[in-house]
């Protein structure tokens, strides 16, 4: 063999020693979740052991990526995956900041329960717990308590699947017009209150030419109900409402049909850039004008709540206010109300034409939007914008 082959071979195993090192740092640095288990969960019972097994895969499966997960229930998951979204409803929130890696380094599940239900069917409860180094952080701990359902399919294997469909199997439903109203078993349906949540979708949808599509309203009597249609037993943070684009959904945790301000975000399409468009101050700020800031509150109340509040700052930026370093301690108020008056005020001088412009904008060209709807620039119509919440409890 010629030199020249003696160096190419050495290079080459080389080269091979490279890729083999290269190879064992990946799968070294690969996270492996293996949650722990209560006394309670029996792994010594087969079925049991499946489920295990199951969940265990899928913890380790990327919960946190959008696509057809093999652990899942195969229509539910192409339900959700042709909408958007994770396959596992708890998913969208649990790793709404951190993808599933940085989230499960720093809180590590625990089975508390694996149980039959029904016939082939076991729910596993899962508690999330973050590790605290830092005592004053314990009481936002844990995170979650989850719950999902393995259910043994056609083929005899197990797979997973949300709670919201067979939770609400047996709950009342009504038909009004567009709504499907689906009503938890402590709320009571009120038609007058329904009538009225019809009568103020097509007031909206004709003021500003949109086509009202069907859609879902999920009437539930407070937040804990809530959690539980999104896997969740237990949440330490919770939402009073909340609206799906893609699968047309509301859910609202006061108990009543009529939640104007919700109907608003479903009415109005997703902005054209989708979730990373038109700023949070104009979408809530335009459900806010339109129909309060929640169902208890008109805009007009709380925009005079709020005017008390900017009352008693000598300094305010809509920066400030749009990055939450100026708030309320307990509520959104003021961002929304914020919100809410510059729609109004664009809607004064350029009607709908200027409210769908301003609704398109973008994390880019909000303030040159904003900048041609006042016709004047950024800081003279951010000194308008506060001035006129300032003065609104004066001149009422």
């Amino acid at each position: 063999m010629s030199s020249k082959g003696s160096n190419y071979l050495n290079k080459m195993k080389k080269y091979q020693f490279l890729i083999v090192v290269i190879l064992i740092s990946i799968g070294t640095n690969g996270q492996t979740i293996v949650p722990n288990i209560s006394a309670r969960v029996d792994t010594s019972k087969v079925a049991i052991k499946e489920v295990y097994h199951l969940y265990k895969h899928y913890l380790n499966s990327r919960p946190d990526s959008i696509y057809q997960n093999p652990d899942w229930n195969v229509n539910e998951a192409k339900y959700y995956v042709k909408n958007k979204l994770r396959v596992d409803r708890a998913a969208n929130l649990m790793f709404y900041y951190n993808n599933s890696t940085k989230y499960f380094s720093r809180s590590i599940p625990k089975i508390l329960q694996i149980d039959s239900v029904a016939t082939n069917r076991y729910q596993i409860k899962t508690i999330f717990s973050e590790k605290c180094p830092d005592g004053e952080n314990e009481k936002f701990s844990p995170d979650w308590i989850t719950k999902l359902y393995a259910v043994r399919d056609a083929k005899g294997e197990f797979k997973l699947e949300n709670t919201i469909s067979y939770d609400t199997r047996k709950w009342k439903k009504y038909q009004y017009k567009f709504i499907n109203y689906v009503v938890h078993p402590d709320c009571s349906f009120n038609k007058k209150e329904a009538s009225k949540a019809v009568a103020f979708c097509e007031k909206i949808a004709k003021q500003f030419n949109i086509r009202i599509e069907p859609f879902t309203y999920f009437q539930l009597p407070n937040s804990d109900a809530m959690g539980k249609l999104y896997n969740f037993d237990y949440w330490m943070s919770y939402l009073g409402g909340q609206t799906f684009h893609s699968t047309r959904e509301i859910f609202t945790t006061y108990g009543k049909e009529n939640y104007p301000h919700e109907f608003v975000h479903l009415l109005f399409p997703m902005p054209k850039d989708g979730n990373l468009g038109c700023p949070g101050i104009i979408t809530e700020g335009l459900a806010t004008w339109l129909a309060g800031p929640n169902s208890n509150t008109s805009f007009e109340e709380a925009l005079k709540e709020v005017s008390k509040t900017f009352q008693k700052q000598d300094k305010l930026t809509l920066e400030d206010i749009m990055t939450f370093k100026f708030r309320n301690k307990f509520d959104n108020n003021i961002l929304y109300v914020t919100g809410g008056v510059i729609c109004r005020l664009v809607y004064e001088k350029q009607g709908e034409k200027g409210i769908w412009e301003l609704y398109n904008s973008n994390q880019d060209n909000f303030k040159l939007v904003l900048e041609k709807q006042f016709g004047m620039n950024y800081d003279e119509l951010e000194t308008i914008v506060i001035k006129t919440i300032k003065e609104y409890n004066t001149t009422k």
